[in-house]
């Protein structure tokens, strides 16, 4: 275990990992065209918590991005990608749209899709309900003991369908469109919906009927000062991505500082407070908290009848939408 079981420092966590501990894909030339290690596992009948981190390669010269590259679809599954570096088009729903730094990309079962990548892009994705296939992981485990068996191709040939469910697509055809007008690519700059406190904005950014009910995507946009602190023992784990930013943590008495790029677990019952120290975008990747319902209905009570907006009302409402923040505030 490392020396905070509760931080994970992506970029730092890449450049340390060994090859053989990463999974391989190829362009048709035998270059690699993507590298992925797992960053937290699935947990539960959902596989809710799968983050996996990627790095896809600028797709080589000779491929023509006419023709839809990497064409698939999954029968089951959903992905969610923060595509934090370069460029690629995404070929979806009949659209070719361009994605770059800072956009989101949320996909769901069912939904042809396909990539061309302009530039290397990190690619951090969370995933849930997918099918995934045992043999990928097994060979893995044993590509991590026995590195030198890293390039065998009779033990690569153990797993001809990778880690989970993609079928391939014909190409497809597509039309360029505006990024804006792309429903699968969201942005902070356009949630579904925004509600303003002091010193935070919460964004709603894909919506639980987006994820089959499951989970959804928020975003806490803090400002420096911002302080939260949950209930006593909250009854959900969050896995929160700090995406830009700086916040101090402190996790079951361990006080430390998450940074641009960092992942932070916070498991079931665990106390837990932070500090925003600097301007702070914080995705909350686990999901179970039913913001949406909450912020909607406290913010229908303050419009229309804002005498019952009491503590007694709120307390009410947080129990009903599993809100687990005890307090907020501005240090």
């Amino acid at each position: 275990m490392s020396e905070n079981e509760y931080l994970i420092d992506l970029n730092a966590q890449w450049a340390t990992l060994p090859a053989a501990q990463r999974s391989h894909n190829f362009f048709p030339n035998g270059q690699v065209a993507s590298e992925a290690h797992l960053v937290t596992p699935a947990e539960g009948p959902h596989g809710l918590y799968w983050m996996l981190d990627t790095m896809m390669y600028k797709n080589p010269a000779e491929m023509d991005d006419a023709v839809t590259p990497m064409s698939h679809f999954h029968y089951r599954g959903y992905e969610t990608f923060f595509i934090d570096s370069g460029s690629l088009y995404l070929y979806i729903n009949g659209q070719k749209v361009l994605v770059k730094k800072g956009d989101i990309i949320h996909l769901q079962p069912g939904q042809s899709q396909g990539m061309f990548f302009l530039d290397d892009v990190k690619w951090r994705g969370t995933y849930h309900d997918f099918e995934v296939y045992p043999e990928g992981r097994d060979v893995m485990r044993v590509k991590a003991k026995m590195p030198e068996l890293a390039s065998d191709p009779a033990l690569d040939a153990l797993m001809p369908r990778g880690f989970m469910d993609s079928n391939k697509m014909e190409p497809f055809l597509t039309e360029p469109a505006p990024v804006e007008q792309c429903t699968a690519v969201k942005n902070l700059s356009r949630p579904h919906a925004r509600y303003d406190f002091p010193g935070c904005s919460m964004n709603i950014v894909v919506e639980r009927w987006e994820n089959g009910g499951v989970k959804e995507l928020d975003c806490a946009v803090l400002e420096p000062g911002f302080t939260a602190e949950w209930e006593q023992y909250p009854s959900i784990k969050e896995l929160f991505y700090v995406r830009s930013g700086k916040v101090k943590f402190r996790i079951m008495g361990k006080e430390f500082v998450a940074g641009d790029e960092c992942v932070v677990i916070a498991p079931r019952f665990a106390p837990r407070c932070l500090e925003a120290l600097e301007r702070t975008e914080l995705y909350e990747l686990g999901g179970q908290a039913w913001w949406s319902l909450f912020l909607q209905s406290r913010a229908s009570i303050l419009h229309y009848d804002p005498a019952r907006l009491t503590p007694e009302t709120l307390r009410a409402l947080k129990e009903r939408f599993r809100i687990p923040i005890a307090r907020i505030g501005m240090k």
